[in-house]
């Protein structure tokens, strides 16, 4: 058996349990990944003194309050095991995150994966926000997405200032909600949807997110 990652190969302890498994991550992959420390507890974003960020700082100005719990840095590791499971379509690697995730599990939550927009879909095949969301719980599409141009096409600055590409087709009826994507890189995606949620009716809005890009991360596609 090979790691779905590095592609080494590694010891499987074959049970009746095991013999059907193919989403195998070795150890060593798995440890790569860094868990978040002290850092802004609106986005996550690493500091030494756990106060708010100056990009949160610019959305509470804005009168945007969102609260995003990362769980993993967009570092070298990260980096590869999002373009594996994103870009490489290697969907069962998400079973090496899912005890993390499943442990933000809360009860009276409703969770609403960011949407792609039916072209990127149908491109993709799968929308990787709803994996991640998956692991976590039953999950609720409350948003559609309008527009079709990649992030990847946009600047810093240029996500930032993008025109909302959310819908809500209905009202919504539900409590607390809360959003899952894979990547927190500016905020932009999480504070649109969370603001047309909320325009649709929705009391309380927060989010998860497997990573939280860094100021210091490398410039590559997600």
């Amino acid at each position: 058996m090979r790691c779905l990652i590095c592609h080494e190969s590694m010891t499987v302890p074959w049970t009746p349990a095991t013999l059907w498994r193919r989403d195998w991550v070795c150890p060593s992959c798995e440890s790569k990944l860094t868990p978040l420390g002290t850092g802004c507890p609106r986005c996550g974003q690493p500091n030494e003194t756990g106060e708010t960020c100056p990009d949160c700082i610019r959305w509470l100005a804005l009168g945007l309050d969102l609260t995003v719990r990362c769980l993993y840095a967009y570092d070298d590791a990260g980096i590869d095991w999002l373009h594996r499971f994103k870009f490489s379509g290697d969907v069962v690697i998400a079973s090496s995150v899912a005890p993390a995730l499943r442990a933000l599990r809360s009860s009276g939550v409703t969770y609403v994966p960011v949407p792609l927009s039916k072209e990127r879909l149908q491109t993709r095949r799968f929308n990787q926000a709803e994996v991640l969301a998956r692991c976590i719980g039953p999950t609720r599409q409350l948003l559609e997405k309008t527009e079709v141009s990649s992030q990847r096409e946009l600047g810093k600055e240029g996500r930032r200032h993008r025109t909302n590409p959310f819908t809500v087709p209905t009202s919504v009826k539900c409590g607390k909600i809360i959003l899952v994507d894979d990547v927190y890189t500016t905020g932009t995606t999480l504070h649109q949807a969370a603001f047309s949620l909320r325009q649709a009716g929705a009391s309380e809005v927060s989010a998860i997110c497997l990573f939280r890009a860094l100021n210091k991360s490398k410039s590559r596609p997600i």
